[in-house]
Order: structure tokens, then sequence, then C-alpha cells
């Protein structure tokens, strides 16, 4: 089975520069719903949450296709960058 191709499925003929706007979009959707779950307790936050945050991991995946760069790549390099600032916090952090 061949891997989801956003920009094969595109009807629109979204551009980047679009598709960062909408990820900047379903960012800021993200924090509302976190926002709201604070101030109002959970209820369905979480799950609104959880659709905005697969629309923006989506998002994030569709302009990397866009782009031509390999998704799975950066998600490790940001693991293993997400590693290094660990180590330095348990080394130097207060």
């Amino acid at each position: 089975m061949s891997k989801f191709s956003f920009i094969e499925e595109n009807t629109t003929n979204q551009t980047p520069d679009e598709t960062l706007h909408v990820m900047t979009y379903e960012l800021g959707g993200l924090v509302e719903c976190h926002h709201k779950g604070k101030r109002y307790g959970e209820k369905g936050y979480v799950e609104l949450g959880k659709k905005e945050m697969a629309d923006l991991i989506s998002m994030c995946r569709y302009y990397c296709e866009q782009k031509g760069w390999d998704f799975d790549e950066l998600m490790r390099l940001g693991e293993e960058a997400y590693l290094e600032r660990m180590e330095d916090l348990k080394k130097y952090g207060k």
C-alpha cells in the first residue's frame, strides 16, 4: 500500500503559503481548546483538541510533501533534538 498523498488528493491547488496559513489556523484551534479546557473544564475540549492536533499534523505533512521534505526524517530529527535538549537540561538546568 502506498503512502497517502495530500498533493494527489488535493482539489484546490493549495500553495505551500496557503498550507502555512492553514497550519497556523489549526494551531490556533488547538490553543483555543487547551485554553477553554483549562477555563471551563475538560468537557468536549479534549476530543476537539485531538481533532485540531490531527488537522495540524496533516497540514505539516502536506507542507513537507509540497516542499519535497521527508516528514518521517524530520520527525526523527525533531526527536533527536528534543533528546539533546533534555540531556542539556539534566546537565545544566535548575
